[in-house]
Formats: structure tokens, sequence, C-alpha cells
């Protein structure tokens, strides 16, 4: 018993002193039962306080002597972190084509017929079997559960698990009680596990199938940022630029586009490779000089001198380096004449 309550240790001394303190609270003439009662739903044991005074009510008169309703109680409360414990376990258990008998069997001898034995210390030897049955029903029930009625379960019950005799004795008929009890909740239990784990494996695939569309959608564009700084560099300082700054400005500039092992035509990109090109040179003029220049122009001074490039490789497939470093002198030598013109064009 001792090794049992350590097993599924509860704060026992906390409850008894909160069931002292709703006893102090309570009126002198109110009966332990309603006590009790208020109690267990005090301790949040999902259920209506009608169904909690109901159950109380009927198995006052079966616990033993020695031990009193608060005790039941009690067990009660330590039976529902039995039940997390046992959740536990079937969260993590495997069984071979999703075996549901098997379920049941590995999760009543694994816990419950240990708690059996426990359990009926604490209720008298001459009742009949079908109410240990609805104990164990209303002990392990979840705690969304929204009502347990003590009439209904014991009807079902009752029926299910008949009493038998071999002369004077009880038959032991432990196992069939426990499947009674609790076989649909094991099966409701694992089935719920099985659902939630082909929910998570159909989210892990969405998530996976998400992130390989969203590579495959990864956009690259022009973008050329150290063409932009240097180029406002130039405009307020008229500090000389030497042609190398000027070649890694348009070599970022196509990097950000042309990457080394896809492969493009020249045609897919260029008119979006001369407007970016345009505007990134336009955003880099200081205001005095970007209002005397016009976008369409500037494009179009790019286009031209893009001319006899774009008549050799216009349908061709080039590597993403192999057109960078073709295009680089072209683009290049294009800001280079339009600093030496003072961006007058």
């Amino acid at each position: 018993m001792e090794e049992f309550e350590n097993k599924y240790k509860i704060d026992k001394e906390r409850l008894i002193s909160y069931y002292n303190r709703i006893k102090r609270q309570s009126n002198q003439d109110q009966d332990q039962l309603s006590m009790v009662a208020k109690f267990l739903f005090n301790q949040s044991i999902g259920l209506p306080y009608d169904d909690i005074y109901g159950i109380l009510l009927y198995f006052k008169d079966k616990i033993i002597i020695e031990k009193s309703l608060l005790d039941f109680a009690i067990e009660w409360i330590r039976a529902q972190k039995i039940r997390l414990e046992y959740k536990k376990y079937l969260i993590r258990a495997q069984y071979p084509q999703n075996d549901l008998a098997l379920a049941i069997d590995d999760c009543i001898f694994r816990f419950f017929l240990d708690i059996n034995n426990y359990l009926r210390m604490l209720i008298k030897e001459n009742i009949q079997e079908y109410n240990f049955s609805a104990l164990y029903e209303i002990f392990f029930s979840p705690y969304d559960i929204k009502n347990l009625n003590i009439d209904d379960i014991l009807l079902r019950h009752m029926h299910n698990v008949p009493t038998h005799f071999q002369g004077s004795n009880k038959i032991n008929v432990n196992t069939v009680i426990l499947r009674s009890a609790l076989s649909n909740l094991i099966v409701k239990d694992y089935e719920n596990v099985l659902f939630s784990r082909k929910e998570e494996e159909a989210m892990k695939n969405k998530q996976l199938s998400e992130k390989v569309k969203s590579k495959k959608k990864i956009i690259y564009e022009f973008k050329g940022s150290l063409l932009e700084r240097m180029i406002k560099t130039y405009c307020i300082s008229k500090k000389q630029i030497f042609p190398s700054e000027i070649e890694k400005a348009v070599s970022q500039f196509l990097s950000s586009y042309l990457r080394f092992g896809s492969f493009y035509k020249f045609a897919e990109f260029k008119d979006n490779m001369i407007k970016c090109f345009a505007e990134d040179i336009i955003i880099g003029l200081t205001d005095n000089i970007k209002n005397q220049v016009q976008k369409d122009h500037l494009e179009s001074l790019i286009s031209i001198a893009l001319t006899e490039f774009n008549k050799i490789n216009y349908d061709l497939k080039f590597d993403g380096l192999a057109l960078k470093n073709d295009l680089t002198p072209i683009l290049k030598d294009i800001v280079i004449s339009l600093i030496n013109t003072n961006f007058n064009f």
C-alpha cells in the first residue's frame, strides 16, 4: 500500500488542510457528505456538484469502517494523477498495426491491476462486483467529461459484470471488471493518440512542403545598394571614383540576381535588369541632378549599350556566373560614361 501511494504521490496533507478549511467555514449542521462534495467540486474534478454528491451518496455505505468519505475523495484525486501517468505512457506507446486489443491489455496489466488491488482496500468485500466496475469508470474518466450520473453508470455495469461465487467464495473476476470499466476509455484515449500522431505527421509534411515551396519560390532581384552609395558619394564630394570601385559595384548589382549554378536566358531578365540598373543610378543622384534626369532616357542609353550583347546572346542560356562576367564590363562602361559626363545626358 505504501509503495503504491509513493508511486502515485499526492499532497495529502495539503488536501486535508483544505478540507478542514471548508469544514470550518461551513454551517455547523452541514453534513460530511455535502462538505466532501464541495471539496471535490472545488478541486476541479471535472463534474457538476450534483453528480459528485450522487456518487458520494451511493458509495458512502460501501466504504470500509476504517475509512471515511474524505479518504474516498482523496483516492479519487489520486486516480486523476494516475490517469495522467497512464496517458503519458500511452502517448509514447507503439502497438503493432495499432492493435487496440493489445493496447487495452497492456494498459490494464501495466497500470490498473495494481490500482484495482489498492482500491479494493477502500471498499467493503461483500458488495456486488459491478460496483467496482462503476467505481473505476468514475475515478478514471477524463476531466472534460460533462456528467457522470451514478444511476446510469450502475445500470450499465450491473448487466456487464455479474458477481460469481464458488460455494461461499467470490470468483476473482478482476480482469473482467477492469475490461468492462476501462476498455472503452483506453480505446478512446489511444484513438486520440493515433489521431494526434496523424495530425502531427500531416503538420510536419505540410511544413516540409511549405518549406520546399518557399525555397522554390525564392525570387532574386537586381539590387545595387553599393552602386547607389558610390554614385551618391561622387555627387556630393566629386571625389574621383576608380574603375575598380565601379566594377565592384556593378558586380554586386549583377550578383544580387545572377547565381552560379543557375542558368538564364538574357531575354528573360534583360528588361528588368535595365529598369533596376537605371533606378539604382537615379536613387544615388542628389536632388539637383536627379531633377534633370529622365528615367526613360537613361533606360534607353543602357539598352543601346547592350545592343550588341543582346543580338548575340538574346535567346541563349548561360550560367549565372558567366553572364555576370560578360555583363560587368558593359555596365561598368555605362557608369564610367555617366560619371565622365557628370550625368548630363
